[in-house]
């Protein structure tokens, strides 16, 4: 495939998206950690107020079905969507995808015993976070001097810690496919560029815990992840892969999947930016991952579509493109032919 397009794009997100579906309301939460995981990328996690979630809702609800049951709903989403932030002092909503699951929006139950269970001579010394872990939503941010939202997240810790954003849901490229039978998948393949890995992360994490929605459908799985990135600049051999977005977490999920029967995962590693000091990085192979130095080709996307000794049919197989506008376009066309025009199969997003 060819290099992603360097074209800067200077439409505001919510314009860009105004077609996209979108949940009408917006949601109030606190900027709680931060995380710089390379010189260029950073994660997020909005806590949200435990008091606007009930456990176990997982359903996208319109504004006017909350109209109808005279009921606020929790914040939900699909593992894929993305969310519009809202900054104070920033004029236009910054759109970043969400990387976290549905599941860590949810109030995790407390292991502590309820409240009027406790002696009241015991009370007093109940741990401060008596009440499980607070719900969070996590974001990947690229560090963008020119978008106005990003060069605020990427502001010093210090100065933004703990600072109250507000949000809201929205996207269509989600997990599960909306015009494919769950039933019918045997194959599932992930095609990444860059910070396209945000969305995957949230669909792959979701599936990696054991998902009833899927795994009532599925006894097994096979993922295939292709992902092509580049070195952070100025890092070593040894930390190079580490600082490569959420491919520590890839590689934990692929390590735990091991002993699985439900999830086969393996992943590859394209480096579009090797030099010198990384040239024996490229053609190794380490558990569940393989790395090359060079952009994906069709033949590495017709083998993932495909599976070994072509054992998958186009109609078992859906895939997941998310990247640059060019080299999604381009992968894009491609899988389309693979599955015999079935262009349905294929989702994608594109981010600039």
């Amino acid at each position: 495939m060819s290099s992603p397009t360097s074209r800067k794009v200077s439409v505001p997100h919510t314009v860009r998206t105004a077609a996209e579906p979108r949940q009408n309301r917006l949601f109030t939460v606190r900027l709680s950690h931060i995380e710089d995981i390379n010189p260029t990328v950073r994660l997020l996690q909005l806590t949200i107020p435990p008091s606007v979630q009930r456990p176990g809702l997982q359903e996208y609800v319109e504004e006017s079905e909350e109209a109808d049951t005279g009921q606020l709903q929790p914040l939900s989403f699909f593992p894929g969507q993305w969310l519009d932030v809202h900054i104070p002092t920033v004029a236009n909503a910054g759109g970043f995808s969400i990387t976290s699951t549905p599941a860590d929006a949810q109030v995790l139950p407390s292991l502590e015993p309820s409240p009027e269970l406790i002696p009241a001579e015991e009370a007093e010394i109940l741990p401060v976070n008596a009440h499980g872990r607070e719900p969070f939503v996590e974001l990947a941010v690229q560090k963008a001097l020119s978008n106005p939202a990003s060069a605020w997240l990427w502001k010093p810790k210090e100065e933004i810690l703990g600072k109250e954003l507000s949000i809201r849901v929205g996207g269509s490229f989600v997990w599960p496919p909306s015009k494919v039978k769950l039933e019918e998948i045997r194959n599932v393949v992930f095609v990444v560029g860059g910070v396209g890995i945000n969305p995957i992360m949230s669909m792959l994490s979701h599936l990696n815990n054991n998902d009833e929605t899927t795994s009532s459908f599925h006894q097994s799985l096979n993922i295939h992840i292709l992902y092509s990135s580049k070195l952070p600049h100025n890092a070593t051999p040894e930390t190079a892969l580490n600082q490569i977005p959420f491919l520590p977490r890839l590689r934990e999920i692929i390590r735990s999947r091991t002993q699985s029967q439900r999830l086969r995962i393996t992943l590859d590693l394209f480096l579009t930016n090797k030099h010198d000091p990384f040239s024996a990085l490229p053609g190794q192979s380490f558990q569940g991952l393989t790395v090359q130095s060079r952009r994906i080709g069709r033949d590495d996307l017709r083998r993932a579509v495909s599976g070994r000794d072509s054992q998958f049919k186009p109609e078992e197989t859906v895939c997941y493109v998310c990247g640059p506008p060019q080299m999604t376009d381009e992968v894009v066309d491609v899988l389309g032919d693979l599955l015999d025009g079935q262009n349905d199969r294929v989702y994608f997003e594109k981010w600039w």
